[in-house]
């Protein structure tokens, strides 16, 4: 995903599309019955009711699994695959406790997520290289291990190639993976469920193996759930056993998020990872094509990368795109019909989002230039220009804390994060600045 959205969010939304596709009736047959379980930046569980399964599994591969990944990419602005499982039968009278709890699937890996299938690049060959570390000997080395970054580049799938892998190592290994809102949730149902039940919950998280929880971000100003995690961590890292977390940013810059908690993932490591580059994101094409038994010239390829540059996601959603229309569509793999699909998604329109393209609008904007933005002066002017340059750095591009400091004069990562967070509270508290920041946005992205 590329574009902020929760499950309920985005399967209402193509619960809406899919109705005025296909019907009433067959809406409230393959439709209607399904529940969102959990989404993460690929995938979508959907539950299935036990009596029906067969029928709406079938149905779903042969008739609906297409639309909704079209309708996804509309929607979230990324390639998001729907997973079909079948509810667990409980009878619906019987109440909430601590024996009939449900928690989140202990080891819900996608196969798909190995270290054979991660496309290694510049913006990613040091978070792959510690994964590789941490899944050889986890418990013991960078613990935890934080991979941290934009939406859509790869952060879920290294987090559980290294679950994947240790799996194979070691097939009597309890491993547990979860979103931060799993974990949340989990936690809330067990309070609900009355005596016994923090116990089990406790049981669940605290005595695995291998612990990954996806997007800690969610938990930002959510006290009662950092403080569970915090006990969680706790025991978790002095029994050896291994955490692996991801997030959208680094701790510290995560909102209202307690300092004991930061201060916790620090003694392990963080690893960013950035924006793939054109040959990486050429290779990646190459892979999905291979994968699925396709022959797409290079020069198609390259086309399609050189235009994705947002992140892997959308990448691979582009790519999801323009195989469907040379299956479905009977369309050639050319040059012609990926600037058709490119064109259907305004690939094509506004203008590329560098560093030096903000620098320039925003310098433009202020009446200064861009080495002044890179210079030393504390003239009040332009040290509000160069802090509004960096925080739309920060939010428009995925560039690390240090690559924004090394592109504005050499400064180091905490006077980035500083400037990044006096924009955003004055955006909160002036709608002057609101719309200063919005306008040059725009700017920025379509020249207007």
């Amino acid at each position: 995903m590329t574009k902020p959205i929760t499950k309920e969010e985005l399967w209402n939304q193509i619960k809406a599309k899919f109705y005025q596709e296909i019907g009433p009736v067959s809406f409230d047959t393959y439709i209607e019955p399904l529940i969102p379980i959990t989404l993460t930046e690929s995938s979508i569980i959907l539950e299935v009711p036990a009596d029906e399964s067969t029928d709406i599994i079938d149905n779903w591969n042969k008739s609906y699994a297409m639309s909704f990944v079209q309708y996804a990419m509309e929607i979230a602005e990324g390639f998001i695959k729907p997973e079909l499982r079948v509810a667990d039968i409980l009878p619906k009278t019987m109440p909430l406790t601590s024996e009939n709890l449900t928690f989140t699937r202990e080891s819900d890996l996608n196969e798909n997520f190995t270290f054979d299938k991660f496309v290694v690049g510049t913006g990613n060959e040091n978070a792959y290289a510690i994964a590789r570390a941490v899944a050889e000997d986890p418990g013991r080395v960078y613990n935890p291990y934080l991979i941290y970054g934009g939406v859509g580049l790869g952060k879920t799938h290294l987090m559980q190639a290294i679950g994947n892998a240790y799996s194979k190592t070691t097939p009597s290994a309890r491993i547990k993976y979860a979103t931060a809102e799993d974990f949340l949730n989990d936690f809330t149902e067990s309070l609900r469920a009355g005596e016994g039940a923090t116990a089990a919950f406790k049981k669940e998280y605290r005595t695995v193996d291998l612990l990954l929880i996806d997007d800690i971000q969610f938990w930002s100003g959510k006290e009662k759930v950092q403080e569970e995690f915090f006990n969680t961590f706790n025991v978790l890292t002095k029994t050896g056993k291994q955490i692996i977390m991801t997030s959208d940013k680094l701790p510290t810059e995560i909102v209202d998020l307690q300092s004991r908690l930061t201060s916790r993932f620090e003694a392990g490591i963080s690893m960013d990872i950035q924006k793939p580059d054109l040959p990486t994101r050429v290779a990646i094409l190459k892979n999905l094509a291979e994968t699925d038994g396709l022959t797409i010239p290079n020069d198609v390829l390259e086309l399609i990368a050189d235009k994705i540059d947002s992140n892997i996601r959308t990448l691979e959603g582009t790519f999801h795109r323009f195989e469907a229309m040379l299956r479905f569509r009977n369309k050639p793999a050319t040059k012609e019909t990926a600037q058709q699909i490119l064109g259907d998604l305004n690939i094509n329109q506004g203008f590329k989002i560098t560093v030096e393209r903000i620098q320039q609008v925003v310098a433009d904007y202020y009446m200064q230039t861009i080495d002044d933005l890179k210079s030393t002066s504390r003239k009040k002017d332009l040290v509000t220009a160069r802090h509004v340059a960096m925080y739309l750095t920060r939010t428009l591009t995925n560039e690390s804390l240090p690559d924004i400091g090394r592109s504005f004069g050499g400064r180091d990562h905490s006077s980035v994060l500083h400037a990044t967070n006096k924009i955003t509270e004055k955006a909160e508290s002036d709608a002057r600045t609101k719309e200063m920041l919005d306008a040059l946005t725009d700017e920025i992205k379509n020249g207007k």
